[in-house]
């Protein structure tokens, strides 16, 4: 069994007036993880972070706070304090064994491609739970998805489209057969429930945005978690990361 965690970076808003241009960017990354591994291995390693550097495990990592030193983060103003917590998570996540399947919308390329444009929540998860199905393939394995809870109609939009999928597939290639045994189950985590698995997509969501908006800026972030990217024959664009449009 596989258990996928969803996080986004960014807003879906589309008012031009209110995208941020120094990141017009909605990322929807999700990390997928053996079932029993992520339990037995995965929480316990975070924890442990948490515990070395906080004291504490009732912490949220969550990437702004942790960049700005906010909140719970604001002992990283230490740089060499903020340098060796960066080098353990980076380690962390390097040990760690995930997969990241995420979608990337650049706002305002999107407004200025199309008249009336879809949220780009939506498309990203349409786009995340098609390539979810093709990551199974024809393996016998499930999945149980889980998304960090929004605002209620928001999780209901959400619960429709995953419906809809699992009832009609793509209408190309993926059949609805095939995502009703694979999909076992969507159901929403609030933040403060304090989920590692959501945490971790938190973490992963915001470099791939930065990289998306400019491939040619320095992105150590990014550069650590590009292996975990699902690829089809060593590629994973189009595949671990689709960039809209």
């Amino acid at each position: 069994m596989k258990i996928m965690f969803l996080d986004e970076s960014g807003d879906h808003g589309l008012d031009a007036t209110k995208i941020d241009k120094s990141y017009p960017m909605f990322v929807l990354a999700g990390c997928i993880f053996d079932f029993d591994e992520y339990s037995k291995k995965v929480e316990p390693e975070i924890e442990q972070l948490k515990l070395k550097y906080f004291n504490k495990t009732n912490i949220i990592l969550r990437s702004y706070d942790i960049r700005k030193q906010k909140n719970d983060f604001a002992k990283l103003v230490d740089k060499k304090l903020r340098d060796k917590f960066y080098l353990n998570l980076n380690e962390c996540l390097n040990s760690i064994s995930f997969t990241i399947i995420a979608a990337a919308i650049n706002k305002l390329s999107l407004i200025d491609k199309y008249a009336t444009p879809s949220n780009p929540y939506d498309l990203c998860f349409q786009f995340i739970l098609e390539r979810a199905v093709m990551f199974l393939g024809r393996s016998s394995e499930q999945m149980i998805l889980r998304a960090e809870s929004r605002e209620s109609h928001n999780d209901r939009q959400l619960a429709k489209i995953y419906e809809s999928f699992r009832e009609n597939g793509d209408s190309r290639f993926i059949k609805s057969e095939e995502v009703k045994v694979k999909f076992v189950d969507l159901s929403f985590n609030q933040k403060t429930q304090n989920v590692v698995g959501h945490q971790i997509a938190d973490l992963v969501a915001y470099p791939i945005g930065r990289w998306v908006l400019d491939k040619t800026k320095e992105n150590k972030a990014f550069h650590i978690i590009e292996p975990k990217f699902h690829k089809k024959n060593g590629v994973y664009i189009n595949y671990g990361l689709k960039i809209f449009p």
